[in-house]
């Protein structure tokens, strides 16, 4: 049996007695894809020491219409510490710093589409940051080398949504916040 392309450009695809579809395929990653293809994967590279304990010290948001895709993120606490990730934080945030992603296509002219800050306490001073919904947290009990943390679902931010990062102690935190843009096919 043979399938057609719904195309209507007259390709034809083998299909076994049993249904199976006769391919010879090249795969590649999600992230792969949508860097190699669109030019939409990036790294935030960040470093900073919180003021106290429980301080906010970085803020992301996709301000796209495609959907942000974190896949993981590099961190090297210089101290003990608790770093714990939440979702759904909104309002201003206290001397907060622009933070430029790097693009991971060099061939690529595309840009993060978000807005990325970084701050020694985002959510003190005069912030209004309300609080969101905690979703990770790693426990360094003293200081780490750096190391990469894949998380077990990547995390799906839509757009204006939002993802902070905050530690429990004020030690110098060092990473890299791994992510691309990829529309819902």
């Amino acid at each position: 049996m043979q399938v057609e392309d719904g195309g209507n450009t007259g390709a034809k695809m083998t299909v076994t007695r049993e249904g199976y579809a006769n391919v010879a395929a090249v795969t590649a990653s999600t992230e792969h894809h949508a860097n190699a293809e669109h030019g939409d994967a990036y790294h935030m590279v960040f470093e900073v020491t919180p003021t106290a304990g429980d301080d906010c010290f970085l803020f992301l948001q996709n301000d796209d219409d495609k959907l942000m895709t974190v896949e993981g993120i590099w961190l090297s606490p210089a101290g003990a510490a608790e770093i714990y990730f939440q979702e759904g934080n909104a309002g201003t945030r206290n001397a907060a710093v622009v933070n430029v992603p790097a693009q991971c296509n060099f061939g690529s002219g595309n840009t993060a589409d978000g807005t990325f800050e970084t701050g020694v306490d985002l959510d003190g001073g005069a912030a209004t940051l309300a609080a969101g919904t905690e979703f990770e947290r790693y426990i360094f009990r003293a200081a780490a080398n750096s190391g990469y943390f894949n998380f077990e679902q990547d995390i799906i931010i839509p757009k204006n949504g939002t993802l902070t990062i905050w530690s429990s102690a004020s030690v110098l935190i060092n990473g890299t916040v791994v992510f691309n843009y990829h529309e819902v096919e």
